[in-house]
C-alpha cells in the first residue's frame, strides 16, 4: 500500500471523518460497505492469461464464480486461491509445477473479484465459495491459497465444510481484529465506527469475528500444512504467518526475502516447494518453531 495520500482518497477520509461526527450510524454502514468491497482488479485482460485452461462459471448463491481448470480430470484435484484484491492469474505460476507432478488444478475468481460476479464479500464468502468448488468437483486432495484467500482455508477445514491431504498458505494473516484497525486507520476511521462496522459485519454473516482468528480456528485443524511468508512483506508482516505457522499443529514454516506480499506468487522457488510439499517430495522445512506474538501490525 502506497505511503502517500491521493487527493481522491484525502476526500473520502474528510468525508467519512465528517460522517462519523454528524451521522455516526450511516458512518458504519458506509464503513461495512468499504470494507467489505474489494478493489476490482484483473477483469477480461487478467483472463486472457489464462487461456490455455478450461473455463467455466459455478453459481453459489446467486453469484456466478469464474472457474479455471488444467490437468486431467482423473488426477488429483489442487485447488489454488488467490487473495483479498487479487484474481485467479495471480496463481498461474503454480499451475504448471502442479501438473508436472500429476495434478489437475483449478483456479478461481474470489466473489466480487475479477470475473466473478458480486459487489460486496468477505472471508466467510471465501470459506464458503471454497468449499463449494472443492464440492462440486467431488472433493480436492490439497490447497493453495494467498493472503485472505489462505484464511479462508482454516476457516473451511475448521468448520469441516470441506477437507485437503495437504494445505499451503502464502502469506497468511493471523489476526483480522487487527488488520481492521489498520484498515480503519487509513480511513480515519474512530474507534467507535470501527466497533460499529465490525458489528454489522458480524450480523451480515452471523459469526463473530474473534472466531474467525487463527487462534480460535487452530486446535481444530490437523490438516498438515506449509507456511511460506516474506520477511519484506509490508502489507502482512512475517510476524503473522510465523504465528498461523505456530499455531496450526504440525505445520512447516518456510521464510523467503525480497519477494514481498505479491511477487511471492511468481518465484520459483515458492512455487516449486508447493508443490513438492504437496506432492510429498520434500518437508521444505522443519516444524514451527515458538514464535512469540509481537505486534502485528
Amino acid at each position: 500500500m502506497p505511503q502517500s495520500l491521493s487527493l481522491p482518497r484525502i476526500s473520502t477520509n474528510v468525508r467519512f471523518a465528517a460522517s462519523a461526527l454528524l451521522f455516526p450510524e450511516l458512518a458504519g454502514a458506509w464503513a461495512e460497505r468499504l470494507f467489505l468491497t474489494p478493489p476490482r482488479t484483473g477483469g477480461a485482460a487478467a483472463a486472457l492469461d489464462l487461456i490455455d485452461a478450461r473455463s467455466a462459471f459455478l453459481e453459489h448463491k446467486g453469484r456466478h464464480i469464474a472457474t479455471w481448470r488444467w490437468g486431467s480430470r482423473d488426477a488429483p484435484l489442487v485447488i489454488l486461491s488467490h487473495g483479498w484484491g487479487g484474481h485467479a492469474s495471480q496463481m498461474r505460476a503454480f499451475v504448471f509445477p502442479l501438473v508436472s507432478a500429476g495434478y489437475q488444478v483449478i483456479a478461481y475468481d474470489q466473489p466480487a473479484h475479477g470475473v466473478s460476479e458480486g459487489k460486496l464479500t468477505g472471508l466467510p464468502d471465501f470459506a464458503e465459495v471454497l468449499a463449494e468448488i472443492s464440492w462440486h468437483h467431488g472433493g480436492a486432495y490439497a490447497f493453495i491459497g494467498h493472503s485472505l484467500g489462505a484464511a479462508a482455508a482454516g476457516l473451511a477445514l475448521a468448520a469441516r465444510k470441506t477437507r485437503f491431504e495437504k494445505v499451503v498458505l502464502v502469506s497468511p494473516p493471523a489476526d483480522l481484529v487487527g488488520y481492521s484497525r489498520r484498515f480503519a486507520r487509513w480511513h480515519w476511521m474512530p474507534e467507535p465506527v470501527r466497533r460499529a462496522m465490525q458489528s454489522a459485519i458480524e450480523d451480515r454473516y452471523g459469526v463473530l469475528w474473534e472466531n474467525l482468528e487463527a487462534a480460535r480456528l487452530a486446535p481444530r485443524l490437523s490438516t498438515p500444512a506449509l507456511v511460506i511468508h516474506d520477511r519484506d512483506d509490508h502489507w502482512v508482516p512475517w510476524t503473522q504467518g510465523a504465528r498461523v505457522a505456530q499455531l496450526w499443529p504440525g505445520a512447516r514454516l518456510m521464510s523467503t526475502d525480497g519477494l514481498g506480499h505479491g511477487r511471492i506468487l511468481s518465484s520459483e522457488l515458492v512455487t516449486q516447494a508447493a508443490a513438492d510439499f504437496i506432492a510429498g517430495r520434500s518437508a521444505v522445512a522443519s516444524v514451527a518453531a515458538d514464535v512469540q506474538p509481537a505486534p502485528l501490525y
